[in-house]
């Protein structure tokens, strides 16, 4: 449709992409309509604004949405529990609002040019206009090496900005402007901790309500199960709501340590059917392009493409499902009891008479030894602890050739804005960090586009606002606790999942997707391998060094080295390359 306010006008229209929702929509001001000369506001309906909606809300519709922002602006997404990204057009006033969720479950982006602005929550609705570029951003080009990703607002497009995770972006005649909406609600510095079994128990309660919140009230539904326990504790409050639900899990078919056998384990246990989809490796191979295609940037991780055929074959039998992301982030997962343990040798130094402390830090430094060297209230930020480390400044150096891009510096520029946000205790401190990097940039983004590829929708309970403000809102030592000789993560959730999981579950660690993948390259996508890196090193825009990516190929197939996490991040930076070059041609 288009909308006509004064001298601006906005197209807003529905995707042409099969199976994906998608929001988009391009103003441009100092426009007159040919067939309305001089036309003041034009109202569609009766009404004074336009709101669209990705995602799905709960407990309100998007009529109801747009009422309460025409009163109260952003204010108004503060009781709004629901996985979106919206767009929000004020005839009144000639302001366009672009706004994500908290943690960005769907995506949004938009580009400026003069007195144009379009938007669209997929890249490619955005590469289909003439006036934006496909032009890479390099200035960005180190962020990726390093995280695997870049951070919002910015992207790896040089006309394209992504709208943050919780942030509102105010477009009008004036300018630009982007604010945070969300309030994270961290607990401060010395905040006690709940009682053990209350925390259980609220925990517990809130779960069974953010499930509640998620499932549809009939057709078929089903949980992505991983054997762990955050899709345990998912599928045992589905299962008691619809006792239908079928668990589903993903497995490589030539993957000798598959968790398959958990999550059946798991699922059998509840009393719920579940399913296994095996993944030939060979399929893989001619899906990395196109999960490449409906990411629109470089895949974070090749787990994307697994995820992508995981999808494809759940869509056949139910569109709705719910996932486990953000249980690490949110309750203190995967790698925070060693990011602890980094901390208690910090704290032992504390410990030291203050003469003899600075020169045991001084020594620490020296050595290389840096979790003895930096003070723990800012162990995060001063240890740059913030999604994966891919390639370290001397790393970058041996891969990128434009010495220019390396930015040595690039981890602390990305970070510190984001430790400063919050003041509250270390280990929250850095769960705040994932939460607002790996999470929406990584595991979210990926999940979001795979599945809106697939045409199918997942939802998140443990990214309900009710139970993250209720976890956010303790000190790290109500999710991390010593319990005799172990520290346990996750420790309300876990607690309130005693006795209805085998102990042996409860305590599994969890392995990630990407790990076979990197066994793979070694194995049977050796010729993989090697056809992907001459790609990148015919390198027609210059980028690499010829010489240390092949470098970092013989070392990974003579197993010198685990190269495949560096050697994944260039493989799929250069597949994503290849798209942008047909996106271009085909305009």
């Amino acid at each position: 449709m288009s909308l006509i306010a004064g001298n601006l006008r906005l197209q807003a229209s529905s995707s042409t992409v099969e199976d994906t929702s998608l929001l988009c929509g391009v103003a441009r001001s100092r426009w007159e309509d040919p067939e309305h000369p001089g036309a003041g506001v034009l109202r569609a309906k009766d009404r004074e604004s336009w709101l669209g909606v990705d995602g799905t809300l709960y407990g309100s519709d998007p009529d109801q949405l747009r009422s309460a922002w025409d009163q109260q602006g952003p204010a108004s997404m503060t009781r709004v529990h629901g996985e979106f990204a919206l767009a929000h057009w004020d005839f009144r006033t000639g302001t366009l609002w672009l706004a994500r969720d908290p943690f960005g479950t769907r995506p949004l982006f938009w580009s400026r040019e003069g007195d144009r602005v379009a938007f669209c929550s997929e890249l490619r609705g955005l590469l289909a206009l003439p006036w934006v570029s496909t032009e890479p951003a390099l200035d960005h080009l180190a962020e990726y090496l390093s995280f695997r990703y870049v951070h919002a607002p910015a992207t790896l497009l040089r006309d394209v900005q992504a709208v943050p995770p919780g942030h509102v972006v105010r477009i009008d005649a004036s300018g630009t402007r982007i604010q945070r909406w969300w309030d994270p609600g961290w607990s401060r510095p010395g905040t006690p901790p709940p009682d053990p079994d209350q925390a259980a128990e609220q925990v517990d309660q809130a779960m069974r309500r953010a499930v509640h919140r998620r499932l549809p009230a009939d057709g078929p539904v089903g949980v992505l199960a991983s054997g762990g326990l955050d899709s345990s504790a998912i599928l045992f409050h589905a299962r008691e709501l619809r006792p239908d639900i079928v668990a589903s899990t993903v497995a490589l078919a030539d993957d000798p340590a598959s968790e398959s056998p958990f999550a059946a384990r798991a699922a059998t246990v509840l009393g719920v059917r579940h399913e296994i989809i095996r993944i030939g490796t060979e399929e893989l191979v001619g899906a990395v392009d196109r999960a490449t295609l409906a990411m629109g940037q470089p895949l974070p991780s090749p787990a994307a493409v697994i995820q992508l055929l995981f999808f494809e074959h759940l869509r056949v039998h139910r569109r709705i499902v719910l996932g486990g992301d953000g249980g690490d982030e949110v309750l203190g997962g995967r790698g925070i009891e060693q990011i602890a343990q980094r901390m208690r040798r910090s704290r032992a130094v504390g410990r030291v008479p203050r003469p003899a402390r600075g020169v045991l830090r001084a020594l620490a430094r020296r050595a290389g030894a840096r979790d003895f060297a930096v003070p723990p209230d800012h162990f995060g930020a001063d240890r740059l602890i913030g999604g994966s480390r891919v390639f370290k400044a001397h790393e970058r150096v041996e891969v990128i050739r434009d010495i220019g891009l390396i930015r040595p510096g690039i981890r602390r520029t990305v970070l510190d804005p984001i430790y400063q946000e919050v003041d509250t205790d270390p280990l929250n401190q850095v769960l705040h960090a994932w939460q607002r990097g790996w999470l929406p940039e990584d595991s979210l983004a990926r999940a979001e586009r795979m599945s809106s590829r697939a045409g199918l929708e997942i939802r998140y309970p443990l990214l309900d606002r009710e139970l993250v403000a209720l976890c956010n809102g303790w000190p790290s030592s109500a999710k991390l606790r010593r319990i005799g000789a172990r520290t346990a993560t996750k420790a309300p959730l876990r607690q309130a999942m005693q006795g209805r999981l085998p102990q042996r579950l409860l305590d599994r660690p969890k392995r990630s997707l990407p790990q076979p993948l990197d066994r793979w390259l070694r194995t049977g996508g050796a010729v993989f391998l090697r056809e992907r890196a001459e790609r990148i090193c015919a390198d027609p825009a210059g980028t690499w060094n010829v010489a240390g990516v092949r470098r970092l190929v013989e070392d990974h197939l003579e197993r010198r080295a685990n190269h495949g996490l560096k050697l994944w991040t260039l493989i799929l930076y250069d597949a994503w390359r290849a798209s942008l070059s047909e996106a271009g041609a085909d305009r």
